[in-house]
């Protein structure tokens, strides 16, 4: 009879679980197809597998905004194992006389002496988790129901593990044998239970059981509906992760089918971005480090992909209950018509499910569009691109592409674009940049430079691709011609594209105006094409990110790098030297778009260490040599502690630049505030929407006479002597 009733619970259980499987597959298959190749690499996939869904690599590290999760890789591997005597659980449920029992005792003991032990550490881990969610209350870790259910049911199973065990050493122990060595918690267990009869053993331990059978079967069917939904779905997430260089790894859009305006619906996203939302381990992590969350904007990107996963979830399973009453009133509506009933005189039961359906396609009906509904509009426009958020997850959730893509909902479909944006818009689609200036002013910057153009100098090694910040604003037109001192110095061979370049349209795609980004792109790459350009260098990671990742997408291919980059080579080459350092001491600000998101941290900390060098200090250029007393390398660099891969945002990225904040704090001044605390004579960008953003910060907390900020070419222009006539770069002789 026991084997009968746990057969019918077990098939129960699974039948329910496979259903709430199905449903989420089929969520997943009415997304698009995903563009990139997703199980190619496999090798390298199956290990990304071994290490951070098996090794919990990414979930054990240790950032400046977040402590390591290491009492939940026990909970994690002390799961796996325990799995193992779940396994033999339901097997001997179903077949009784087949267990892990039947193995040789070298192989039986020492498995279930871990599985012992590890039942105990689970649940000492899991009592932590407890206090930690109680007492501790890491920031955005609450308790809630659903943390106290998920707990409470590990907990339960440890426990009910050594409630079976026990009983069963105690009902061993009350005839006259010894609790089994090789079961060392459960044996402990047992002696304590050891004073009861066999009867009462016997029945304690068919109590242990069954509370256990019952436990893991209702945890099965919970754990969908539940945070650790991502059991199912981190490993198959981390399996198809984006493996490329192209982080930000956005479509391209088919602008002549409307249906591809960017994501309006759960629908429009790739099946990936989707399954996303699955692998979610709800750590917070993406949000604590979000500097849009972190200024009180209204950005959670944790909340972003539930929101999506609800969305999606909340959608199939309305859409299912609607095919099934339509499925049924098919039916009622054959046996009505074949039993004498009319509309006139209709089957009461097909009237009630025919209200049934009107009212589950009114809740259809009634339901919140995804974008600008579920997930609100200044949601979306808060988000900086920084990356931060996909920087940190431990299961490689990509957060920025989905809400580019639905920002191209609201900009092509749905016509909602702030007023900042239109503006923008209106200028680079005008005047070829977003700051409105006109497009014949574009070399004004070179004014009295002997700055060679591409009409002039034909086929140069490199294009100095200058940017609309480079060419316009008047803070970066002074980094714009450092660099030209720079390059003559070194004697590089270069050129300008003059009144040729255009904005690479980076403004406009990360805003969601595909439609004026693509114009620009297919604009510059005929144009890149036309002069022969092989290599490009620019100031801006900006115009990096765009030229090199993007562009691509429209034939661009083109060796792109950034100016710190070729600084650094020239330095190493000894086709550059410092003589002087304009500066004692500084620091650093990672830009996301260098940093983050093209993977470039040490070229511009060379080049600053080898300028502070030049100025006399202990330490060579680019060699870390321990700390002083007041916080500083003995060389004079400060290194801020969020930074290189946790930097945090100047605030103007994702065309945040061309809008105003209006909630909370301004992210800048937050970055600022923390370059202030470094006690610094100047802070070295490599950006210029970052050199913007924290001059202006500086502005605001007015130390601007205090603290400079220099971009990396500025810094090095002045460390260097002047540049010899014969240097010039000259046009070539015919």
């Amino acid at each position: 009879m026991t084997q009968v009733l746990f057969i019918l619970l077990l098939a129960a259980s699974v039948a329910f679980f496979a259903r709430t499987v199905w449903m989420f597959v089929r969520g997943l298959a009415a997304g698009t197809a995903d563009p990139r190749p997703r199980l190619d690499q496999l090798p390298q996939r199956l290990l990304d597998v071994l290490v951070y869904f098996f090794g919990q690599v990414k979930v054990a590290e240790e950032g400046p905004q977040h402590r390591t999760s290491k009492h939940h890789l026990i909970i994690f591997w002390g799961f796996l194992i325990i799995t193992i005597a779940t396994a033999d659980v339901v097997v001997s449920g179903v077949w009784p006389a087949v267990s892990l029992a039947l193995l040789p005792a070298v192989i039986y003991q020492p498995l279930y002496l871990t599985v012992d032990v590890m039942n105990l550490l689970v649940l000492i881990m899991v009592l932590w988790a407890i206090f930690r969610r109680l007492v501790v209350r890491p920031r955005l870790i609450p308790w809630t129901l659903d943390a106290g259910l998920i707990l409470g049911a590990i907990g339960s199973l440890m426990v009910t593990h050594f409630l079976f065990h026990g009983y069963e050493a105690a009902a061993a122990i009350s005839a006259g044998a010894d609790a089994p060595k090789f079961l060392p918690i459960s044996a402990l267990v047992g002696r304590a239970l050891a004073p009861l009869s066999p009867e009462a053993a016997e029945r304690g331990q068919m109590m242990g059981y069954w509370l256990h059978v019952l436990i893991v079967l209702t945890f099965l069917n919970y754990l969908p509906y539940s945070k650790h939904i991502h059991l199912l779905g981190a490993l198959p997430n981390i399996l198809t992760r984006n493996r490329s260089e192209r982080r930000m790894d956005l479509p391209k859009l088919n602008l002549e089918d409307e249906n591809q305006w960017g994501v309006g619906r759960f629908e429009q996203l790739s099946w990936k971005s989707l399954l996303d939302t699955y692998a979610c381990t709800e750590c917070a992590r993406c949000t604590n480090y979000c500097p849009a969350y972190n200024t009180g904007k209204n950005l959670s990107p944790m909340q972003l992909i539930h929101d999506i996963r609800y969305e999606m979830l909340d959608r199939t399973e309305l859409r299912d209950r609607i095919a099934g009453l339509e499925a049924e009133i098919a039916g009622l509506s054959e046996y009505a018509a074949s039993h004498g009933f009319d509309e006139a005189h209709p089957h009461p039961d097909l009237v009630f499910a025919r209200d049934r359906l009107a009212a589950a396609q009114a809740e259809l009906e009634a339901m919140p569009k995804l974008t600008g509904g579920r997930v609100q509009e200044d949601t979306l426009w808060a988000c900086t691109t920084c990356g931060a958020c996909q920087e940190v997850c431990p299961v490689f959730i990509e957060h920025p592409v989905k809400i580019i893509q639905m920002r191209q909902n609201l900009v092509l479909e749905q016509e909602k674009t702030p007023g900042e944006l239109q503006r923008t818009f209106r200028n680079l689609e005008r005047q070829s940049n977003p700051w409105g200036s006109a497009a014949d002013q574009r070399m004004d910057w070179a004014s009295g430079l002997d700055v060679p153009t591409i009409e002039d100098h034909p086929d140069p090694e490199y294009i100095l691709w200058v940017g609309c910040a480079g060419a316009f604003d008047p803070r970066i037109i002074k980094q714009t011609r450092a660099m030209v001192k720079i390059l003559d110095a070194a004697g590089v061979d270069y050129a300008v594209l003059g009144h040729q370049e255009a904005c690479t349209g980076d403004p406009a795609r990360r805003a969601g105006n595909e439609m004026l980004f693509q114009a620009l792109a297919e604009q510059n790459v005929e144009t890149l094409k036309s002069v022969n350009a092989k290599k490009i260098v620019t100031s801006c990671p900006h115009c990096l990110h765009t030229l090199r990742h993007d562009y691509p997408q429209f034939g661009g291919e083109f060796e792109v790098v950034h100016h710190t980059q070729l600084i650094d080579h020239l330095y190493k080459t000894g086709k550059l030297a410092s003589d002087k350092a304009p500066v004692r001491t500084l620091t650093y600000h990672d830009s996301c778009y260098l940093g983050r998101w093209n993977r470039e941290f040490d070229a511009p900390r060379n080049i600053v260490r080898t300028v502070l060098a030049a100025g006399g200090a202990s330490a060579t250029g680019g060699h870390h040599q321990g700390h002083d007393h007041g916080g500083h390398d003995h060389d004079g660099y400060h290194e801020m502690a969020r930074s290189k891969r946790h930097g945090f945002c100047c605030g103007a990225g994702g065309a945040r630049m061309f809008m105003e904040e209006t909630e909370g704090q301004r992210v800048n001044l937050n970055r600022t505030d923390e370059v202030i605390a470094a006690n610094v004579e100047a802070v070295a960008v490599a950006c210029p929407f970052c050199n913007i953003m924290l001059t202006d910060g500086m502005k605001q907390r007015n130390v601007e006479e205090k603290i400079q900020v220099l971009d990396v070419a500025e810094l090095v222009a002045a460390s260097i002597p002047d540049v010899p006539v014969d240097r010039l770069v000259r046009k070539k002789s015919s």
